[in-house]
């Protein structure tokens, strides 16, 4: 005697199911899109709404609603005693001194390499220039506090040896040129990469019809180079400009803020209010502050100078 089981589906399952498949197929791209969200939402939002939330109160707690309000006294604190207005000085500094110095050292070698007709050649002088972005931020940091040192220090020794004059004390006299000078020597590879692609993309026709008319080399590229190449530039620097603006292993490495606060850049500033001075509230002040002034430059920066009539 044999029995026969049978899956019956009823029509309210058929009906949820293919209402199921439905929502699936009529919104795939939001369902793709949807982790990329949540993941935004947990690593950007929460943070940020979490930080503007302990610039208003005195002291974080257990409980959110047990925190005492105090409004803008944390933002009043970090202006007239965190230093903060000082230190939005040395990070702007800091920022435009090392974005030119990357930009144009990046432009000149990328040209260099470009008018290089070996291929080995090139090769070589592209891995030699990507070299120094491979060096770790704290790495780069002690082996410059060993190089610059006053003593020990192989470049004051080379300055000296070289030359009639007496080597600085590169960290103690000029640091803040110290710290610019090394970001310059880290990232203008960065530069180098993204314009020695840009000038391989310009079409050699342009070039050489420029050439053609008798326009001299420094007219074809202020003319026919430099604008056809103007949207790998806008995009170049200001990515740059933007992790300038994130700057903080190297410097903290490398001086500390110090001597004093020279180079006590808003990221140093705002790492010492948080975990020496132990005031998260002036802390998370600053970097709001900070994170507004940041987004609303960029913006400006593109809406004024980007990508109008860039792409067209």
């Amino acid at each position: 005697m044999s029995t026969k089981t049978q899956t019956e589906t009823t029509p309210n399952e058929q009906t949820a199911t293919a209402r199921l498949r439905d929502l699936w197929n009529d919104y795939l791209a939001y369902w793709f899109v949807a982790p990329m969200v949540v993941v935004m939402l947990l690593i950007t939002f929460f943070p940020g709404a979490y930080d503007l939330y302990l610039s208003l109160i005195e002291e974080p707690t257990f409980n959110v609603f047990d925190a005492q309000f105090v409004g803008l006294a944390n933002f009043e604190t970090a202006f007239t005693l965190g230093g903060a207005f000082h230190s939005f000085v040395v990070t702007i500094t800091v920022v435009v001194g090392a974005l030119l110095l990357e930009t144009v050292l990046g432009f000149f070698l990328a040209t260099l390499v470009t008018g290089v007709e070996s291929t080995r050649a090139k090769s070589f002088y592209r891995v030699l220039f990507i070299v120094p972005m491979a060096v770790a931020p704290v790495s780069l940091a002690t082996i410059g506090r060993i190089m610059l040192n006053s003593e020990i220090g192989v470049i004051p020794y080379l300055i000296e040896a070289a030359t009639p004059f007496a080597a600085p004390a590169f960290l103690s006299e000029m640091p803040l040129l110290t710290v610019i000078l090394l970001d310059t020597w880290n990232w203008t590879p960065f530069m180098f990469i993204i314009f020695y692609a840009g000038l391989s993309s310009v079409p050699e026709t342009l070039v050489e019809a420029a050439r053609v008319d008798g326009a001299p080399l420094w007219r074809r590229y202020v003319h026919v180079i430099i604008p056809y190449m103007k949207p790998v530039v806008f995009v170049a620097t200001l990515i740059r400009m933007i992790d300038l603006f994130r700057t903080f292993g190297v410097v903290y490495g490398l001086t500390q803020g110090g001597p004093g606060t020279a180079t006590q850049l808003v990221s140093i500033n705002i790492y010492e209010q948080m975990f020496i001075n132990n005031q998260p509230g002036v802390a998370a002040a600053i970097a709001v502050v900070y994170l507004v002034l940041v987004v609303a430059l960029c913006n400006v920066i593109i809406a004024k100078v980007g990508f109008e009539g860039v792409w067209n």
